[in-house]
């Protein structure tokens, strides 16, 4: 791992002025690289790097020294950018790389490919987008995200030299050295490519543990600080954590912890948290109240309405999974009662029920535990409806399907999640949106 300062150098002939970033100063320097590198390498160490980027018509104005020129062709005494950097004496090397100018797709193409090859697999990673032309800024984001994902980078700066927020350049000559130009951190900015990310899987796949981990890096400091006593930063936490709890039940079939999930907290930390000081993520509360109103405290039903998600989903395994068993758990619940339905042989009673309808067989063929307890056995049997048993058993066949990795009886994908939806639709009606 690596520190990395990426940057490309511009064309123009820069007035000298001082730069401000968090609190600190760069005096009378002419180049936004100078100063971000001096403010933000000088701990750096030999195995780190700062890469400049290069047109050539940079190279010859502002990388060697007196490379501009006045209007009669007469260079201009201006100390380079290479020699500047040098004078810092840090300690990271100092490379250059040629670009083109960007002036076609196929260059943008070119500087693309110049760019990702100066980075290396979880280098750390600032830039200034300070110099170039206007599609560079969203180029170099873009090629920084493909590389958080390609080569697992962290971006952990983004800077821009504000110098134009000090007027016309004939304002700011009359300024002398009161030239105080602000750099601004774009760093908040850049994390809402991760915001994006973290919530479209969420809305997507239903997985909220990127949210979950964005949101403990935003609050867990401001915890620290204030000693957990800032009660809406731990609202926040506690909505990341649940949230990604609730995903993880869905994802795992546990419809038992499902229908102990505490819903209604959920809800209320989720309408608590609406206008919270984490603003990328307040568009989606609406949205998650939405996803969780067929859920409530201590309810069978929550299996279906974890059913729907998965559908929603497509999680395809654990939606078959979940659908029989809770099937499974309403037919306990109404005879034995709800407080029964995690006792393993009660369940087992109630599945050979439903499995001796829907093979027909005779009482000399039924097996442990059904065979002890017949007269239950056969009470349930009698009351079960025909159709509920030929829902069961389609389910039971897709699921096994699943289970056994289609090596037996295989279906093709999109009938596996076409029928978990229609058997769906069959016990719970033509629900809209699923």
């Amino acid at each position: 791992m690596s520190n990395v300062m990426l940057a490309f150098l511009g064309t123009n002939d820069y007035l000298p002025c001082n730069y401000l970033l968090n609190g600190k100063k760069v005096e009378n320097v002419r180049f936004i690289q100078e100063a971000i590198a001096g403010l933000l390498c000088k701990n750096w160490n030999e195995e780190d790097r700062i890469i400049i980027f290069l047109t050539e018509e940079a190279k010859n104005k502002n990388w060697v020294d007196n490379g501009q020129k006045d209007r009669d062709g007469k260079s201009l005494q201006r100390k380079g950018l290479k020699h500047r950097l040098e004078s810092l004496k840090l300690k990271a090397n100092i490379y250059v790389q040629d670009v083109p100018n960007g002036q076609s797709e196929d260059e943008i193409w070119d500087i693309f490919d110049a760019v990702l090859n100066q980075i290396n697999d979880s280098d750390e990673v600032i830039f200034d987008i300070t110099h170039g032309f206007r599609s560079l800024p969203m180029l170099m984001i873009t090629i920084l995200n493909y590389a958080r994902v390609l080569r697992d980078i962290k971006i952990r700066g983004a800077y821009y030299g504000a110098f134009e927020s000090l007027g016309t350049l004939h304002e700011v000559e009359k300024m002398g050295k009161d030239r105080n130009a602000p750099i601004f951190d774009l760093t908040p900015f850049i994390h809402l490519f991760d915001w994006a990310t973290a919530i479209d899987n969420f809305l997507i796949y239903g997985d909220a543990k990127e949210i979950n981990v964005l949101t403990k890096e935003e609050i867990t400091p401001i915890l620290r600080e204030t000693k957990g006593k800032d009660k809406d930063a731990q609202n926040l936490k506690d909505l990341g954590v649940q949230l990604e709890r609730l995903t993880e039940l869905i994802q795992t079939s546990r419809a038992r912890n499902i229908i102990d999930f505490d819903f209604e907290g959920l809800k209320d930390i989720i309408s608590h948290n609406k206008g919270s000081r984490l603003n990328p993520l307040n568009p989606l509360l609406d949205r998650m109240l939405e996803k969780i109103k067929d859920f409530e405290n201590n309810d069978i039903e929550n299996g279906y309405a974890a059913v729907k998600w998965c559908i929603e989903h497509n999680l395809i395994q654990q939606g078959y999974t979940i659908l029989q068993e809770t099937m499974i758990s309403e037919i306990v619940a109404k005879y034995y009662g709800e407080n029964e339905i995690i006792d393993k042989d009660k369940r087992g009673i109630v599945s050979q029920a439903i499995n001796i309808k829907r093979g027909n067989f005779r009482e000399g063929e039924w097996n442990e535990p059904a065979k002890n307890h017949r007269d239950e056995v056969q009470k349930i049997i009698n009351d079960l409806d025909d159709e509920l048993i030929k829902i069961y058993d389609s389910i039971s066949q897709y699921r096994n399907d699943i289970n056994h990795a289609g090596f037996i009886n295989p279906h093709k994908p999109e009938n596996l999640k076409r029928k978990l939806k229609e058997n769906y639709k069959k016990l719970k009606g033509d629900v809209k949106n699923v």
